[in-house]
């Protein structure tokens, strides 16, 4: 089931951001994602404008937080990962928007040709200031 995230769902998306995250980017330290999950919690997420979240069988497996017409997170549970739950939430995000936009480490390559898969295309790179990693922007427009 696809719905809103409930504000007490918050710490749970943090965790699964964590472990998603420290799984598709093993290019970075995990201490920078461990020392970034509190601010995930209480800062980001809480932010957005939007957090959707999926839900199979009572548990939630990933989430999508957007701003306006930007993709800030899609994250799905490691545990979970290849069964088209990614896919779901984009398609839900899609739905929602006309034209949306992201930006995603270059090297994680997995991510890259997923969003291309759906539609999108790289329309800048430039360096992510936190990490120095390099980073793709890329758009979709329906």
């Amino acid at each position: 089931m696809l719905r809103h995230a409930r504000p007490d769902e918050i710490p749970l998306l943090a965790d699964i951001w964590l472990r998603a995250s420290l799984r598709a980017h093993d290019f970075i330290p995990a201490e920078f994602w461990e020392s970034r999950r509190d601010a995930m919690a209480r800062e980001h997420l809480p932010a957005a404008d939007e957090v959707l979240v999926l839900e199979v069988e009572g548990r939630l497996i990933g989430f999508a937080a957007l701003n306006g017409e930007q993709l800030e997170a899609l994250f799905i549970d490691p545990e979970v990962q290849s069964y088209g739950h990614g896919s779901q939430l984009m398609a839900e995000a899609m739905a929602r928007h006309a034209r949306l936009s992201l930006c995603v480490f270059s090297r994680n390559v997995r991510a890259v040709s997923f969003y291309r898969r759906l539609g999108f295309r790289a329309v800048e790179e430039r360096t992510e200031p936190l990490t120095g990693e390099p980073e793709t922007l890329m758009a979709w427009e329906r």
